[in-house]
This record gives structure tokens, sequence and C-alpha cells, in this order.
């Protein structure tokens, strides 16, 4: 073997394991800061997660165990031909705009047969051996122990396939991350992204939560967790070290601008936030109803809303999706339905070039009302399946700034230790053929998120434009 083939495994597997050894850290802690619900009068971006569809392999796990936005439980996907609603069909309510159809994106192709790779991963054991033998005599440094060196292989693989929302989570990382959906976590109270040059970003604080309690700010870059480099994990595994049980404290190490770097002691809570939020506005003539995620008991939590807000005969309806990162591809699809009378919600296209329709289902709710649905940079997979679907139709006017662009579909494997897997299978696509991935949806107006100023003064720019143009017209 050459020396310099050997070196390069060496340098892979030691980075490996530097970065290993940071993950370790996070093991107790729990996954995710709670990065999809947000109080309704804001909008800061959120970091996105997957549309998740059911697993038709064994592995699976059942649809009783606990749903989560990081990484969702499996819920049936609805049938592709499911049949379309056989309500009356309403007009495109004056003011919206008429989508301009756009060519279709041709999907890349797969050049891989995979059935001639073999089942068992061709994997030299003696050139592993050789390298951990190496990195046992020599390496200034802890090493991993047990399943952390599988873990540690895992993710080495997952990398480099150069796709990242086909990720990896241990079994305690993936069982704390089950909770994501059930609108309640346990952690500091914040939305987080991951920051341009390393680290974790503040996206949003949630109102009289820790976070925002011990001084933590909008911007705020987190570039240690108790004492740990945080600035070249990945976002999963940074917040795992950030999140932990209420009660628990974390120091956090931040750089706010161009000040100098700070700790921040925070003390974590159970964090409980509300799934769907409704309010009467502009004197009773605009009702407004806000989505935090789609979990699996959103459409019923949302259709009560919307049946609500319908009776009330508004002038207009306003569905706010700022900062919702999505969740299970089933209820956005039920969700799309009670906003577009007829036709597709999206198109799930594969590597080889098939594809499948997903129509609408069930009822359409909105009666022929005005709609605007305000999106933002946190607006993501799920929430652009239903904004995407809504703009094609002509139903509703999008108000906000451009969304996130995650157009891709995950299957989340249940492993046999309780590790998931979640593996990109597919894109999606709008029903008009639109690609959105990387590239998101544009607003028919283009509002600017709220400034932190107008936040703390309780003003909100993009709310206040949606009733001006359901009051007005334009």
């Amino acid at each position: 073997m050459k020396q310099s083939t050997l070196t390069a495994i060496m340098k892979a597997l030691v980075i490996s394991v530097v970065g290993l050894s940071l993950v370790l850290a996070a093991f107790g802690v729990g996954v995710g800061v709670g990065m999809s619900q947000r109080p309704v009068t804001v909008a800061q971006q959120a970091r996105p997660t997957v549309v998740e569809r059911a697993d038709p392999s064994p592995t699976a796990a059942p649809p009783e165990a606990a749903p989560a936005e990081a990484a969702p439980a499996e819920v049936p996907a609805p049938a592709a031909t499911a049949p379309a609603a056989t309500e009356d069909v309403a007009a495109p309510s004056e003011g919206t705009p008429t989508p301009t159809p756009m060519p279709p994106v041709v999907p890349t192709q797969t050049r891989q047969n995979k059935a001639a790779l073999p089942d068992q991963a061709p994997i030299d054991t003696e050139l592993i051996d050789e390298a951990w033998k190496l990195l046992k005599e020599q390496f200034y440094g802890n090493l991993p122990e047990g399943d952390d060196v599988t873990y540690a292989a895992i993710r080495g693989i997952v990398a480099s396939l150069g796709d990242r929302h086909t990720s990896f989570l241990d079994p305690e990382q993936a069982e704390i991350s089950n909770t994501e959906l059930q609108g309640e976590f346990e952690g500091i109270g914040a939305q987080v992204d991951l920051a341009p040059g390393g680290g974790v970003e503040i996206k949003h604080l949630f109102a009289n939560q820790p976070a925002q309690k011990a001084g933590l700010l909008v911007g705020d870059v987190v570039l240690m967790v108790d004492g740990r480099d945080v600035t070249q994990m990945d976002l999963s595994e940074a917040v795992s070290l950030i999140r932990g049980p209420r009660g628990t404290k974390v120091t956090l190490t931040v750089q706010r601008e161009d000040q100098p770097r700070f700790d921040l002691t925070i003390t974590r809570a159970r964090i409980e936030l509300p799934l769907v939020e409704s309010e009467t506005m502009a004197d009773g003539a605009i009702e407004y109803v806000a989505l935090s995620q789609f979990s699996s008991n959103s459409p019923e939590r949302l259709a009560d809303a919307l049946k609500a807000a319908v009776d009330r005969e508004p002038q207009g309806i306003i569905f706010d999706l700022r900062d919702n990162s999505g969740g299970f591809l089933d209820a956005s699809v039920r969700i799309g339905s009670y906003f577009v009378p007829e036709g597709n919600i999206l198109i799930e296209r594969f590597a080889d070039g098939e594809e499948k329709a997903y129509k609408r289902q069930g009822r359409y709710l909105m009666d022929g009302i005005p709609l605007v649905v305000l999106v933002n940079g946190g607006s993501a997979s799920a929430s652009e399946i239903v904004a995407g679907a809504i703009q094609d139709a002509g139903t509703g006017t999008l108000i906000g700034t451009r969304t996130y662009g995650k157009g891709s579909v995950q299957i989340p494997n249940s492993m046999s230790n309780g590790s998931q897997l979640r593996v990109t299978i597919a894109r999606w696509y709008t029903p008009l053929d639109r690609g959105i991935d990387g590239t998101g949806l544009t607003p028919d107006i283009e509002v600017d998120d709220p400034t932190l100023e107008q936040f703390e003064a309780g003003e909100d720019p993009q709310v206040a434009r949606a009733i001006e143009f359901l009051l007005q017209g334009k």
C-alpha cells in the first residue's frame, strides 16, 4: 500500500474521531432547540427540516412512535390515486394573481446501477484495523469507544454523499428528536440555524422563555457550548449540546456583532408552544390563523380553526406559515386541500424519472373567501408545499419574503438499535411543476421581515400589508 493512501485514510479517520469527540458530549442532553414553532407576530428564519413519507422497508418505525420535526416518525403518505373532492369548486378570489406556468424541471438521472452493489458494505476491515492501531498508538487525545466507532463510520459514509438532508442519528438523539412534533420540548426556547462563518446563529426567541430572559438576542452566534467548540459541527450535533433536561444549566459563548465574545448561562425549561393560533383583526373584518408545524394532528386542529374563521364571514383570512419549518408529507397534502379546491397539491419525482402526483383530498374549507398566506425564509418543506399549491391554484396571495427552498423528500428508517437513518429519496415540485429546492418560492407581494425594533414595539409590517391587501384588494 502506498504511504500517501494510508495517510489520507488516517487523516479522514482522525477527522471523524475529532468530530465524534465533540458529539459524545451531547449524549444525554438531547437534540434540537425547537425549530418549527414561533409566536404569531414574529418573522425570523428557522432551520427547515424534511418532508417525510412512509418508509416501505421493514425497519421503519410504527406510526405510534413519537413523531419529531427534526426526524418525524413515519406516517402513511396519501395515495397517488386518491380521488379529487367532489365539492363545488369556488373561483379564485378577486385580487389574487393568476400564476404563470413554469417550464418543467427535468430530473437528474442516476447513472449508478445500485442493484449491482453488494448488500454488505465493501469495507476493508484489515485497513480499518491498521488505521485504528496507528491512531491508538499515536493520536494525542481520546478515541471513541464501543458503538461510537460504528456511528462515526456511518456518519462518514453519509457525509460523503453530499446531501445535507440525508443524515444519521444515534439512538439517544433519535429518541429525543422524536418529541419535536408534539408541540413541546425541553431546552432554551430558541430557533437556530448554522451561522455562515461557523457556529449556531439565533434566528428567533420565543417570548418569555429562558433564552430571551437570559438576554440572548436574535443574530447572536453561539461559538461554544459548555466550553466545547461548535463552529465545525453540523446543526443537529450543535443543538444536541444546547438542548437538555429542564432545570439544568448550559453556558453559551456568544459572539454579538463586533463586540467581544461573552458567556451566558441559561437554565433550561420545558417549552410548550401552540400548534394553531387564531385571532380576529381589523374590527372583525379579518381572521388570522397561524400554523406552527405539520404534525400528525395539525390537519384536525387547523380545520377547526379555519371552520370557525369562515363561519364569521370575514372579508378575508390570513394564513401564517412564517417560520413553519415543515413536517409530515401527508399533513401537507391534507392541509393544502383546505385551500385548493381541485387538482394536485404536489408532484413527487424520483431520480430515475418516475413521478407521483398527490391529488387534493377531503373538503375545501375556504368557501371562496379571499386568502393571504404569510411566508418568510423560515417557511420550508411542508410549508412550501402548501404555499406553492395555493400560489399555483391562484386561490391565495403570498406576502412576505422568499421561502427557504427545501424541495426533497426523506424516508426516516428506524434501525435495529434505535438509531435513525433519514435518506433522501425524491424531490417534490409544485402542481405547475415548479422546482423550489435551493430557490424557494417568491411571494406575490414582497414585504421585509419585522425588525427587532418593530417586534419589540408590537408591529408587524407583513400582517399590516396582508390586512391592507384583503380590505382594499391591492
